[in-house]
């Protein structure tokens, strides 16, 4: 054989892997929503007036999962035999999320009316690898072959981005009582966020509009127990620039916070993540990429006696995660009562 037909049958070779591999569109695992940002204020009443937050959060994933939780793979036929393709990603992101919130005098249905703006800025990072369990007998040169080839197309699908993402509009009836509190309202997501169907790597979703209805429920006890829960249910227009729709999805923040004295909290905290219906549109995988993650982790807040400002550092492990990247979040967030 001679070298050219070598490196021409691991060109055909990488080309079958590739080709057979999980499809990588930008919707498969994206989803809009600030996983796991809520915290002690779940719990805490808010008075009339300006409220200004500014959160950074840090995102680092060293695995993708796919819809069986494992590391994706795909088989394909290829000059040398059957082969199996691993696709592995690194994620990290960056998140500044600057939201401002504003609670109102009038009260509607024996609740305040609040209204709330919220337009994170990103840095994120993507690594892809294909790695190809390749049979045994094949040259030093075919082997270097297919894994150059391999190398080559995982850095067309990495890179890496600064700019705005998704802007999240929300209205809401905010019904506080002494020892509990429920909030109802509903929120858009505008697709004001950096995005271009050609880029491997976008800090903004898509081209499409996502609706949300939101809820808060919380309580509080004497012995200093708070529990918080704060929920919204996605639904997506279609991407114009792929034709995909993103299926609907639940994503659920919870805290539970221990008041050990006047100024400091400590608890566990963590969210749900399950979407439920499957995205469809071309190039979807068979299995919808329905995507799911849980996470949980210790968070600590200080809120001093004025009870103008509020700070609070949280870190969370993701487990049981479907059809997406799985990693560790952390948050450090600052809250302000601005009038």
């Amino acid at each position: 054989m001679t070298a050219h037909t070598s490196l021409s049958l691991a060109a055909l070779a990488a080309a079958a892997l590739l080709a057979a591999g999980p499809a990588t569109a930008a919707e498969n695992g994206q989803v809009r929503g600030l996983l796991g940002a809520p915290s002690y204020e779940l719990a805490t009443p808010q008075f009339p007036g300006w409220y200004g937050q500014i959160w950074y959060q840090h995102y680092e994933a060293d695995k993708l999962r796919d819809n069986d939780g494992h590391t994706p793979t795909q088989s394909a036929a290829t000059p040398f035999g059957p082969v199996t393709l691993g696709v592995n990603a690194k994620v990290r992101a960056d998140v500044l999320v600057p939201r401002v919130t504003y609670i109102t005098e009038k009260i509607v249905f024996d609740g305040r009316l609040g209204f709330s703006a919220t337009l994170p800025i990103t840095h994120q990072t993507t690594t892809v690898r294909f790695d190809a369990a390749l049979p045994a007998g094949l040259s030093a040169g075919q082997i270097a072959a297919v894994n150059s080839l391999l190398a080559q197309q995982g850095a067309a699908r990495s890179g890496s981005h600064t700019g705005l993402a998704d802007m999240e509009l929300a209205g809401f009836i905010d019904w506080a009582q002494d020892e509990s509190r429920i909030v109802g309202g509903l929120a858009l997501v505008a697709p004001v966020g950096d995005y271009d169907k050609t880029r491997a790597v976008n800090t903004g979703s898509g081209k499409y509009w996502t609706l949300r209805p939101l809820l808060v429920a919380s309580r509080v006890w004497e012995n200093g127990l708070e529990l918080g829960l704060r929920a919204t249910y996605s639904f997506n227009s279609v991407n114009r620039d792929t034709d995909v729709r993103s299926g609907q999805y639940l994503h659920a923040d919870w805290a539970a916070m221990y008041r050990a004295n006047d100024r400091w909290r400590v608890g566990l905290q963590g969210y749900v993540l399950k979407q439920t219906t499957h995205d469809t549109g071309p190039n979807v995988a068979a299995d919808g990429n329905k995507a799911q993650a849980l996470a949980a982790g210790p968070v600590v807040a200080y809120i001093p006696d004025s009870g103008g400002w509020g700070f609070d550092v949280k870190l969370m492990q993701e487990f049981s995660v479907r059809n997406r990247p799985e990693g560790v979040i952390g948050w450090v967030r600052l809250n302000v009562r601005l009038d």
